[in-house]
């Protein structure tokens, strides 16, 4: 009301009143809401500050729910491997009863043969001139006129004489060789070379005569070659149940013919071999032992693949108490299974193929990948025994084997997830902490002090009274001035 005029001093004290007034509505708000900064109309650099730490606090917070989840989850994992190491521990305790009770009578069958016929053995003497072929002249390889060339099976004896070296030929020798009493079979070979071979390799050939022997380079006797073995080098290993490896070395100087494999074949023990009446390699067993075949090259030749062969068992009369346990024994792996399956949380399973990626950030810049593992009884190499399993020792330590593999596996296992639950949880503190943090550092920017402002509201209060009074006497002064004037 700019036509009223007031008096300076009457001014003076409704300034500092209207002034007095303001400051306490600030006050009053701040002890209202509890804060100093209630928009950024207050302070800006701290109300958005404070507003970002509270944004991320709450997005920690956020988080958090699913880190506690990632906890109970390993922590259902981490029980359920305890759970199973128990069961397999009965299930070890359940095989090793079985051992104590009877075996029942068993017979055992094993037989390997291989798929590669080997060929027989030949008696064969080579000349050592090379270059010949059926059409060269006698003259041409040296040979004169009544030279002779003689072979022998110590039986039977052929002889060539050479009557017209100049228009005789290699093929006129072989004719004459070949025919009569001959046991053999004389050939050129694919080197040029003149070669005898005998009918029957047991007999011993010898090459003879004056000049024209030498001058084919057969003045020798027959030696034993086979076409399948003599080519090749290396070894072949058999090893039968915990005993040392049989070596079979081929090659010049060991085993190069069919006669050779067989002598080498006899001499192993433990098992029987021989070359059976399909020219096959055939190896056969009555122990209980397994039979292991090994070596190089010479296995794809031979027709025998690397591995080891299980014999077959015939049971007798079965072992009722073995046949109860086995029973109990698989019942155990159901029960292994049925937990691995039930150790979830939330809808994860670790144990059962389930992964786990726990965020621990707003921006998930920072995470933990936890790789599930499927521990039923199958993931766990363990498998359910069928028939007469549980009759024979040799299973049942097999199956003892296999629940030691499991236990490793489970301890191991255990150990990556115990590792895996201690991050989780120093991550869940650390996160819990740091909420903390930025709460208390959004409040420190924002937060009034409530004994201050109490302080505050309390002396403005007092100001307000002495201003009021002030502006009393001032009213009153300029009343008297119209008491003078009337």
């Amino acid at each position: 009301m700019a036509n009223i005029t007031l008096s300076a001093g009457v001014r003076a004290n409704l300034t500092s009143l209207q002034s007095t007034a303001e400051m306490m509505n600030t006050v009053q708000q701040r002890l209202a809401t509890g804060k100093k900064v209630n928009s950024a109309i207050d302070n800006p650099v701290n109300f958005f500050t404070a507003a970002g730490l509270t944004a991320r606090s709450n997005d920690l917070s956020t988080l958090l729910d699913s880190v506690s989840n990632a906890v109970q989850t390993i922590s259902a994992a981490d029980k359920g491997i305890s759970a199973i190491t128990k069961l397999v521990e009965a299930a070890k305790s359940t095989a090793k009863q079985a051992l104590t009770a009877s075996a029942p009578a068993a017979t055992y069958a094993l037989s390997i043969t291989g798929s590669s016929a080997i060929a027989d053995d030949a008696a064969v003497a080579t000349g050592t001139v090379g270059s010949i072929t059926g059409a060269s002249t006698l003259a041409s390889l040296g040979i004169a006129d009544g030279e002779t060339i003689t072979i022998s099976d110590g039986t039977n004896t052929v002889t060539h004489t050479v009557t017209t070296a100049a228009t005789e030929d290699v093929d006129d020798v072989i004719t004459t060789l070949n025919g009569g009493a001959a046991t053999w079979t004389v050939a050129v070979n694919g080197s040029g070379q003149l070669e005898v071979t005998a009918d029957d390799p047991t007999d011993t050939l010898t090459i003879s005569g004056n000049g024209a022997d030498s001058a084919f380079g057969t003045t020798t006797t027959s030696s034993l070659v086979n076409s399948d073995i003599g080519g090749l080098t290396g070894t072949l290993t058999f090893t039968v149940g915990t005993g040392s490896a049989q070596t079979l070395t081929f090659g010049s100087g060991n085993i190069e013919t069919r006669a050779d494999l067989l002598t080498a074949l006899s001499n192993l023990t433990g098992v029987t071999a021989t070359i059976d009446g399909s020219d096959q390699i055939a190896i056969t067993s009555t122990s209980a032992d397994d039979v292991t075949i090994g070596g190089t090259t010479t296995l794809a030749t031979l027709g025998l693949t690397a591995g080891t062969t299980s014999p077959t068992a015939t049971i007798g009369t079965p072992n009722a108490t073995r046949a109860s346990l086995q029973t109990d024994f698989n019942d155990l792996l159901t029960q292994i299974s049925q937990l691995a399956a039930d150790a979830s949380f939330n809808g994860v399973n670790l144990l059962n193929g389930d992964n786990l990626s726990v965020v621990f950030n707003e921006d998930g810049s920072s995470s933990l990948a936890i790789n599930g593992v499927t521990f039923d009884a199958a993931g766990l190499g363990l498998t359910a025994q069928s028939g007469n399993a549980f009759q024979s020792n040799a299973t049942i330590n097999s199956v003892i084997a296999s629940l030691d593999a499991a236990t490793a596996t489970l301890r191991t296992q255990s150990s990556t997830f115990g590792s895996k639950l201690s991050v989780v949880q120093t991550r869940q503190d650390f996160t819990k902490n740091l909420i903390n943090v930025l709460q208390v550092g959004a409040d420190n920017l924002t937060l009034a002090d409530s004994n201050e402002e109490g302080a505050n509201l309390l002396a403005l209060q007092t100001r307000q009274s002495l201003s009021t009074s002030a502006l009393s006497m001032a009213v009153q002064a300029d009343q008297n001035v119209l008491r003078l004037l009337q």
